[in-house]
């Protein structure tokens, strides 16, 4: 379990209160309100997260309360961050490491690039003119359209049918922190916007074509990247079972199970290669191993934006689990899905100047 597209979560408190009114409320909006066309609805609230919204605010709460316990502060300077997309309760603990960092004040705009999974995407796909708005339990976050009217023009994206939007869940499982923190009133209500961009079946040419044509957007003041991806997918469950050196095994050196480590070593050598920003590495890395990495498009599109814009940008993986060990799984020998994630902020961050009076 815990994976993407197969062995999801199951439903987490389908029968809640406020989880019905918000699910009557979404009905009402789509068959009277007139904009089904406009805003993306939350279509795996319900399944992958819960969608009451008191439910669901108390859990992003405590998720990062434990991250903000552990020592996680909030760093205006982060440019980018890497994060997982299974349901809540596999990998919220690990996606919450990197949102406790974030600092709503600092963000005025929030590009999302996920990975398709279920639909081919020839290129990278963007929400269609007419969708202004992503929904959530926990209010709707609007789309930066000028933005996205920009990226249109460049011809290079294709526009997303709703239905191939709504049914991919690689970006919207970054949507309950990013609507906990955005529209939280002790933030001020942060005026970011978000921009969207689901990456296709993308080669390497075209992964630097994206790369340099959205440097720019990684260089400018206020904005903000996030990468949606889960690492390795092992066990019966995927067809995969190759493993790597345990010895390079940090969080798992010691099981639960034996194979937790060979995993860890899998993935470590893949993380190491994005750490050092090396996108050529990298994919031989994924032609030698195959490792089911469901991101990695996006993450090469991250790679060749860094080399693109050669950055000063260092790349720190903050936390990592694999789903088989948490309580009450199984071995990984029938399924098991690691989660990492990393923080992107300049190396060095000048210091404050002093205010001249």
């Amino acid at each position: 379990g815990g994976g993407c597209g197969r062995g999801g979560p199951p439903p987490p408190r389908l029968g809640s209160r406020g989880g019905a009114i918000w699910r009557l409320l979404e009905m009402w909006r789509c068959t009277w309100g007139g904009s089904d066309n406009r805003v993306r609805r939350a279509k795996h609230a319900g399944s992958w997260y819960d969608d009451d919204p008191s439910e669901l605010r108390a859990e992003v709460q405590r998720l990062l309360g434990a991250e903000y316990a552990e020592g996680a502060t909030k760093n205006p300077s982060l440019k980018a961050v890497i994060a997982p997309h299974a349901g809540l309760r596999f990998s919220g603990s690990v996606a919450a490491r990197v949102y406790a960092c974030l600092d709503a004040t600092a963000i005025r705009r929030i590009f999302l690039l996920g990975p398709s999974h279920h639909t081919y995407i020839a290129g990278c796909g963007i929400p269609g003119e007419a969708v202004t708005a992503y929904a959530t339990p926990l209010g709707d976050l609007p789309l930066d359209v000028d933005t996205l009217a920009e990226l249109r023009r460049s011809g290079a994206f294709s526009a997303l049918p709703m239905s191939v939007d709504e049914a991919e869940h690689s970006i919207e499982m970054q949507l309950p922190f990013l609507a906990e923190i955005l529209n939280s009133p002790l933030n001020g209500g942060s005026p970011a916007m978000l921009v969207p961009l689901l990456v296709g079946q993308v080669g390497p040419e075209e992964e630097a074509k994206y790369g340099r044509l959205l440097a720019p957007y990684l260089q400018e003041e206020g904005n903000l990247f996030v990468i949606s991806s889960d690492f390795c997918h092992w066990g019966a469950q995927f067809g995969y079972t190759r493993v790597g050196r345990p010895e390079l095994a940090e969080t798992y050196r010691d099981g639960p199970y034996a194979e937790n480590a060979s995993i860890e070593g899998l993935d470590r050598e893949g993380m190491s290669f994005i750490s050092k920003q090396d996108p050529d590495g990298f994919r031989r890395y994924l032609a030698r191993d195959a490792n089911t990495i469901c991101g990695r498009h996006p993450i090469l599109v991250l790679l060749e934006m860094l080399r693109s814009s050669r950055s000063d940008l260092q790349v720190d993986f903050v936390k990592y689990a694999q789903s088989s060990a948490l309580p009450g799984m199984g071995p990984p020998t029938k399924s098991s899905v690691s989660y990492a994630c990393a923080c992107l902020a300049p190396m060095f961050v000048p210091p404050v100047s002093p205010i001249k009076r």
